[in-house]
């Protein structure tokens, strides 16, 4: 009796312990693929062992994160290192753990064996002119085959479904793309030309410093939380690196086939970050002077000067941690 009355009072107390937690919010992409770590979790209690609520806020697109984040709406998001330069150019103390190395991919068509390739095809981006990935590519064809690709192939710029389909129809011949998207293309045959972090390393940028990162505003967002995010998150990562628990995220992939479903799984596996060294942030300085040189004036708009403090990790200084 003693022992069923204990228990019973343990239940009652636990969500009144529960609700005096803090809350952390992360605005994402509604149907991104953050989704499926942020989903592992809520549903595993990591934040809560860890201290705090974690509270998902779905938005339409990348700008409305933004702008959530910038409204002070939400706490975090995931964005690359080059954005978070440009917010701490403007006075924002923003700072960046890394979220993932997954990176984008040239994907083309059968035929299309290097990069070297594609001079005289149709090659569709992602991005923009100034992608990251897109200006790291040019820089690789430069060295590697001698020709500048703008200017030696038919370059189309869209979004990536649409990218996608026209490489599924012959209609371009290649496409520099997002990873989720290049991990759907390999599993219906397209053939994987390079990853982003291959040409990196082509171009003598080593070790391939992550580009995506939890980014959050140091001033209004208490170090302990962010920490415990942090702990929370790469608990969550543990959980993923075992085959069998991504049935439990399969419904929100939207996926089509099995082939699809064990692409993008094994894509957000590979991409498991380790924690950010002094050689990843002289790795990021010297993809930064590549970007600048190549990127010209448009890539400079976006980006301001390189700051080596956004790089800092709370745990490194948690004794919770670890």
């Amino acid at each position: 009796m003693k022992r069923l009355l204990l228990c019973a009072l343990a239940l009652l107390a636990a969500p009144a312990w529960a609700d005096d937690l803090p809350t952390l919010k992360i605005a994402v992409l509604k149907f991104g693929t953050v989704n499926w770590l942020m989903e592992t979790i809520t549903a595993n209690g990591y934040d809560t062992a860890n201290g705090f609520h974690l509270e998902t806020v779905p938005l339409a697109g990348g700008a409305a994160t933004s702008v959530a984040f910038q409204s002070g709406d939400v706490d975090m998001i995931v964005d690359d290192w080059i954005w978070a330069l440009y917010q701490r150019d403007h006075g924002v103390p923003i700072e960046f753990v890394p979220y993932s190395n997954t990176l984008g991919a040239l994907m083309a068509r059968p035929e299309i064996e290097t990069i070297c390739d594609l001079k005289g095809k149709k090659i569709g981006v992602v991005g923009g002119e100034t992608d990251k990935s897109w200006l790291i590519l040019q820089a690789l064809a430069t060295q590697r085959c001698g020709f500048d690709i703008t200017q030696q192939a038919t370059i189309l710029f869209g979004a990536p479904p649409l990218m996608s389909q026209q490489l599924e129809t012959g209609a371009v011949d290649a496409v520099s793309t997002y990873w989720h998207f290049a991990a759907k293309l390999q599993a219906i045959g397209m053939s994987r030309i390079m990853g982003v972090d291959d040409a990196m390393t082509a171009l003598g940028i080593s070790p391939t410093p992550p580009m995506i990162g939890f980014v959050w505003n140091a001033d209004q967002t208490d170090a302990t939380l962010i920490s415990a995010m942090i702990r929370a998150a790469e608990a969550g990562r543990e959980t993923l690196s075992d085959d069998a628990a991504w049935d439990a995220i399969r419904p929100m992939m939207r996926v089509d086939t099995d082939a699809e479903f064990n692409a993008l799984r094994s894509a957000f596996q590979a991409g498991r970050p380790g924690p950010w060294t002094d050689a990843d942030t002289r790795a990021a300085r010297a993809l930064y002077d590549l970007l600048t040189q190549l990127g010209g004036e448009g890539f400079k708009a976006q980006a301001g000067p390189f700051l080596p403090e956004i790089f800092n990790d709370p745990t490194a200084a948690d004794p919770n941690a670890g």
